[in-house]
């Protein structure tokens, strides 16, 4: 299967360095020729410029797109009326009216088309959602979690806080996969609420999104995203009626990623404590690449994935609209 790239900067590397064995990285695209090339070299293939030749190019079976948010839909819908299998990175739009247009026309062409949510694909994250299938502890009552980073230099001047680029700040960069992983665990959530504020960083979005989500069941989510922690941070806290599970660290700087599972005793009082932990390799890149290129081979066109992915974009923006009538 050949492929190409669409967007040389970091995520666009961590896609190709992930690739299966069996597939072909045949042409990266880039706006700057410069890191376009350099990336070619590095990964022995093909630098294009102009995306547009890759979409009809008819010797590419998939893209991958890893551009800024305001390039993911106009190339996606170019290369999905081409027949191309299309991977976008998240939040694989700028908001909900132009996901919509994704749904439309993957319905048009029998093609897959998925949105890279990696975090699902944690190996603490995955062992968490078996604890919570095997019912052995009882349903979950609700989850708590923070997610953020400490930037950079400079980081309020970049294209995550420029409107024409983006969409959203912080809640629509970070705090989308904390909603994707309670719809994970918990499906989708009915009620949102929230606040987002531009405490530091920039006048332009948000740098801090603090937002609460609530099912019919009563189950409650309630999260934080950040990048004013100075110091990058992931704790997943998930309550149970007879457990607790507490995912700390996704790898790399953000520390090593370990579960540690409390279990209520018959008697209660102190629980029994495990902990795992996991490879400071981070393995979710890969996994979500297969995973991808397993639905193109078993011609899986089923738009749930595409379907998640857009529900995920309308809570962001509900709390969007939550937050500005207060």
């Amino acid at each position: 299967m050949n492929i190409a790239i669409i967007g040389a900067g970091f995520i666009g590397k961590k896609r190709a360095t992930s690739l299966p064995e069996n597939i072909r990285l045949k042409i990266v695209c880039d706006i700057n020729k410069q890191i376009g090339k350099s990336f070619a070299t590095e990964y022995d293939c093909n630098f294009e410029k102009d995306w547009k030749k890759i979409v009809s190019n008819k010797t590419i079976d998939a893209i991958i797109i890893s551009t800024t948010n305001n390039f993911l839909v106009p190339i996606a819908l170019e290369a999905i009326k081409n027949k191309k299998h299309v991977f976008l990175e998240k939040p694989g739009a700028c908001n909900p009216k132009e996901f919509e247009k994704l749904i439309v026309e993957q319905k048009k062409n029998k093609v897959v088309v998925r949105i890279g949510y990696n975090h699902r694909y944690h190996p603490a994250i995955m062992r968490a959602k078996e604890i919570i299938d095997s019912k052995n502890y009882g349903k979950v009552m609700f989850i708590r979690a923070r997610y953020g980073h400490g930037a950079r230099l400079g980081y309020g001047n970049e294209w995550r806080f420029n409107p024409k680029f983006t969409g959203g700040g912080e809640l629509l960069d970070q705090g989308c996969h904390l909603i994707d992983l309670a719809n994970y665990y918990l499906g989708e959530m009915q009620i949102s609420i929230g606040f987002v504020e531009k405490m530091f960083w920039s006048k332009k979005l948000e740098d801090n999104s603090f937002f609460i989500l609530r099912n019919k069941k009563g189950q409650i989510a309630h999260f934080s995203a950040s990048c004013t922690e100075w110091k990058n941070i992931f704790v997943f806290e998930i309550m149970l009626e007879k457990a607790k599970i507490q995912i700390n660290g996704l790898g790399k700087s953000y520390g090593k990623e370990t579960i540690t599972f409390y279990k209520m005793k018959p008697e209660m009082g102190p629980p029994d404590i495990e902990e795992i932990d996991f490879p400071l390799e981070d393995v979710s890149w890969g996994l979500e690449n297969q995973e991808f290129f397993d639905a193109i081979r078993k011609k899986d066109f089923s738009n749930k994935k595409l379907q998640e992915g857009y529900y995920v974009i309308k809570k962001v923006f509900d709390i969007y609209k939550f937050s500005s009538k207060q």
